[in-house]
């Protein structure tokens, strides 16, 4: 039985918008890790992902942040993340600590590839739940109760300056910045004004070298685009696959415009992910898709179709940087 067995928490969550002042909002660095809720209790850790299982055993070097807690019964919210040298998260080497199941290999990756917990909120402390109290009392409680060292942190914040902040931490790598009312409380699982997210967007020029089987309500058209760049020696690399950001009229044109071009082999070099059967095509047309990263794999990060390109090459198309 672990602790939040008796009493799992939702995680609040975050609307999306524009970057922008306010003095009324706290700015944070949006982290890229795994969300957890942190469970503190008679001198153990246990952590609770965003869809309220146990992600304890994965992450065994958390366990010595307990002597860095000062209460008795502490529940905080942060990010499980892997940080560079530079304190940015590196979301890419965080993946490889994914469903690792083997404890052996646990143990091994808890050394070479160790995480960090990022607390940025405050819920429960001391038998007493404060998820009501006012974001800037729940943050300042949170501060005098982390004391910060190896894989523990204090996510700390600024005040007014939204756009600004927005600036300089996209510009230091973080994927984007989270503003949350300072006067608001804590709202378990709902996704309300009190915080908004702003994450910086990336967007590149794709060849489509396929497509995947539609589902349900798309199953006349396509579920994916297969998605491609040349590498330096003139090869298709895949570079992932997009689903999503497609109209109904796009989804029809493409459809006509892939069935045009269907080949029997692929053109894309190295094994290609799909959850549905591929159909290849020649590699002539080209779509901008916005991302937010690349992975170490070289896969883009959650990608978003935008517009069909008949303006470019697909030789002028280049895997992203």
């Amino acid at each position: 039985m672990t602790l939040f067995d008796e009493r799992p928490i939702h995680p609040m969550l975050a609307k999306t918008g524009e970057a922008f002042d306010d003095e009324h909002y706290f700015f944070e660095p949006k982290w890229d890790g795994l969300r957890a809720i942190l469970f503190f209790h008679a001198g153990r850790i246990e952590l609770q992902n965003r869809n309220l299982r146990d992600a304890t055993p994965s992450y065994p070097e958390l366990q010595k942040v307990s002597d860095r807690i000062r209460g008795k019964t502490v529940i905080m919210d942060g990010e499980v993340v892997v940080l560079r040298e530079d304190g940015v998260p590196d979301f890419g080497r965080l993946q490889a600590r994914f469903g690792v199941d083997d404890l052996k290999r646990v143990g091994v990756l808890a050394k070479t590839t160790p995480v960090t917990y990022v607390a940025f909120d405050l819920l429960h402390v001391n038998g007493q739940d404060i998820i009501a109290r006012p974001l800037v009392e729940r943050k300042k409680r949170l501060k005098a109760i982390v004391k910060e060292g190896p894989y523990l942190l204090y996510g700390d914040h600024i005040e007014a300056e939204g756009i600004r902040f927005f600036r300089e931490a996209t510009s230091r790598g973080f994927e984007g910045v989270i503003g949350k009312e300072s006067g608001s409380q804590y709202v378990p699982g709902l996704r309300t004004d009190y915080w908004i997210k702003t994450k910086k967007v990336d967007t590149t020029d794709c060849v489509v070298v396929g497509f995947s089987r539609g589902e349900n309500a798309r199953s006349p058209t396509f579920g994916s685009l297969i998605l491609a760049a040349y590498d330096e020696d003139g090869k298709l690399r895949h570079i992932g696959n997009v689903g999503g950001g497609f109209s109904n009229k796009t989804l029809e044109d493409l459809r006509k415009k892939l069935s045009r071009i269907v080949t029997k082999t692929a053109t894309v070099e190295g094994s290609v992910d799909s959850p549905t059967p591929v159909t290849w095509v020649k590699p002539r047309l080209v779509v901008e898709v916005a991302y937010m990263t690349v992975t170490a794999d070289g896969r883009l990060r959650f990608p978003r179709f935008k517009r069909l390109r008949t303006d470019k090459d697909p030789m002028d198309c280049k895997l992203p940087a």
